[in-house]
């Protein structure tokens, strides 16, 4: 068995992959440690379980979470992350990840996740209401990223191709869909929605 486990922190993957060795005797772990050296790795191996975090450089939260599960085809990808937030578990869940288990759990819950995930069933933390996240679609969700990311309209629209008068009247949409009044509150509901890190 291959896994891939994606996390920034060194001391967390190296003590993930003690616990994760319990998996399987013949466990081999690969680790990456931004979003960039994610894709590389997908590039040059074939994995039976992706782990990521959501706030490694280069995530945009749930919307990176999409991109790599689209390349992953039928491999499970488990999110873990320090994101308690129910917005951000179920925005990464409707985003194709298998499962979300949170980093104040316990070595044994992580491993109970790793193993759920791996039998094709779901996993979400205990006590996740089950109410559902905002519906939003691929360009609305990319660029709530860019907002959260501080970029203007004008930036927003030169990276996805678009006018800026295209961006404004989403912009517009989005603030009604969000309920929120400005732009400034816009970008940290997309944090928080997205599962975006604030730091």
């Amino acid at each position: 068995m291959r896994l891939l486990l994606a996390d920034d922190h060194g001391l967390f993957r190296d003590s993930m992959a003690v616990w994760l060795k319990q998996l399987e005797n013949n466990l081999v772990i690969d680790f990456s440690d931004s979003l960039a050296n994610v894709n590389d790795n997908l590039l040059s191996a074939t994995y039976d379980l992706v782990m990521m975090d959501l706030g490694m450089p280069g995530m945009q939260g749930a919307v990176s979470i999409q991109q790599i599960c689209s390349q992953l085809g039928n491999t499970p990808l488990l999110v873990v992350s320090a994101d308690e937030n129910p917005l951000a578990i179920h925005s990464c869940i409707e985003a194709g990840a298998a499962g979300y288990v949170t980093k104040s759990s316990s070595g044994d819950t992580i491993l109970l996740a790793a193993r759920q995930v791996l039998s094709g069933a779901r996993y979400l933390p205990a006590n996740i209401p089950e109410n559902q996240p905002v519906k939003l679609s691929e360009k609305q969700k990319q660029i709530l990223a860019y907002l959260a990311e501080g970029l203007s309209n004008k930036d927003i629209a030169k990276n996805m191709c678009l006018s800026e008068g295209t961006i404004k009247q989403y912009m517009i949409k989005l603030l009604r869909i969000l309920k929120v009044d400005n732009r400034m509150q816009a970008g940290l509901k997309a944090r928080e929605l997205l599962g975006i890190d604030n730091s």
